[in-house]
């Protein structure tokens, strides 16, 4: 829709384009200006020849002077989900790289307030993290920050088991 500014190849937006009218929400769109038969080629510099493309179509799209091969290109392009599914699926992704964090979260998911701790934890994990320009959160800085997690929220339970031993020992001795 004229409205929902997306990749005209692949369908590819972002919620946080959103805007109260369609001309803010195209303005908003992180979409690059794509010429159909390229200018170096011979094609025109006009509206005509654009159409506009997320960087990824962008950078994959044929530079070709006949313009039915772009029309076939996109044709034949995949759909690409939301911005935001795309990284949900990227920290999925993550979790299977990072050992111990399912158990690590077994292992806390019946405590009362667990997720809000785990969420804070999360949280302060990030902060630490940098991003690269352009990119946000690497893959690799994912995964680093759900292991950390893992290994904070493994490091808590042994400490709260050793303290729940030292307590029955002390009620031993009593």
């Amino acid at each position: 829709m004229i409205d929902e500014p997306c990749c005209f190849a692949c369908g590819w937006f972002s919620e946080r384009w959103k805007r109260t009218t369609a001309q803010a929400s195209w303005q908003r769109a992180n979409l690059e200006r794509a010429h159909i038969a390229p200018s170096s080629l011979g094609g025109p510099d006009d509206a005509s020849n654009l159409l506009l493309l997320c960087k990824p179509c962008h950078q994959e799209s044929p530079d070709w002077a006949d313009p039915a091969q772009m029309a076939r290109w996109i044709a034949t392009r995949e759909e690409r989900p939301s911005r935001e599914l795309e990284t949900l699926m990227a920290w999925f992704a993550a979790a299977e790289k990072a050992p111990g964090l399912r158990d690590a979260l077994a292992s806390v998911v019946a405590e009362e307030g667990a997720s809000e701790r785990v969420s804070e934890l999360l949280r302060n994990l990030l902060g630490q993290a940098g991003t690269h320009f352009g990119v946000g959160f690497s893959q690799g800085t994912r995964v680093a920050v759900l292991q950390a997690a893992a290994d904070e929220i493994n490091s808590r339970g042994q400490q709260t088991g050793r303290e729940a031993v030292e307590s029955r020992s002390v009620d031993i001795h009593d």
